[in-house]
C-alpha cells in the first residue's frame, strides 16, 4: 500500500496510548499515523506495516464513567422477570460498554455529543424456547431478547457484535 508523506504522520504526542491487537500491551516504539487516524509500527507506511490500536485517553481513565460494568440480574429481578440494563456508545471509536446505573445517568447528565446511551428491558425466566400452545406461536425469552437485540441495533450500531451476543444470557426457565 503506496501512502504520500503529507498523508502520514510521524510519532508525536498523542491523547491516548497505542496497544499491540497481538498481545494487547502498551507499544512504545516508533509509530506513524495515516489520514484517516489509523496507526502503524515503525518510521513509514508499507505493505508491511503493522496495525496498532489506539485507545483514547478518557476510555482508559479507570476514573471515567465509560467504562465496561458487569452486571448480573437480582433475585428480585428474577421475580419479576426482567432487568434493566444500561449501555453507552462512544462515536468516535464505536465502542459499546455496559454501565450501571449511576454511571448511566452520569453519562446522561454529561451530554458529549459524541456519546449515545440506552437502557433496555432484558428478559431473564419463562421458556426459552418458542412453543405453540393451541396453534398460536408464543415467544420464548430467546426470541424476546433477540428482539430487544435486533432494536438495540438500530440506536447504537454494534451492540450486538460487542455486548449482547448471547440472547440466552441469564434466562432461566
Amino acid at each position: 500500500m503506496y501512502l504520500p508523506k503529507s498523508k502520514q504522520k510521524k510519532g508525536g504526542k498523542i491523547a491516548g496510548k497505542l496497544l499491540d491487537p497481538k498481545s494487547g500491551l502498551p507499544f512504545l516504539g516508533k509509530f506513524v499515523a495515516d489520514h484517516l487516524g489509523n496507526f502503524f509500527k515503525g518510521d513509514k507506511i508499507t505493505s508491511k506495516s503493522q496495525p496498532l490500536e489506539f485507545v483514547p485517553a478518557d476510555v482508559e481513565d479507570p476514573k471515567s464513567n465509560f467504562v465496561n460494568v458487569r452486571r448480573s440480574p437480582s433475585a428480585k429481578d428474577y421475580a419479576r422477570g426482567a432487568f434493566t440494563r444500561f449501555f453507552a456508545k462512544d462515536g468516535r471509536t464505536g465502542k459499546v460498554v455496559e454501565l450501571d446505573k449511576e454511571k448511566y445517568l452520569a453519562q446522561k447528565k454529561e451530554g458529549k455529543l459524541y456519546r449515545r446511551t440506552l437502557k433496555i428491558e432484558w428478559y431473564v425466566t419463562g421458556n426459552p424456547e418458542d412453543e405453540i400452545i393451541d396453534g398460536f406461536l408464543y415467544p420464548g425469552t430467546k426470541a424476546k431478547n433477540q428482539d430487544v437485540i435486533n432494536q438495540a441495533e438500530k440506536i447504537l450500531p454494534g451492540i450486538g457484535d460487542q455486548i449482547l451476543k448471547d440472547p440466552g444470557q441469564f434466562v432461566v426457565k
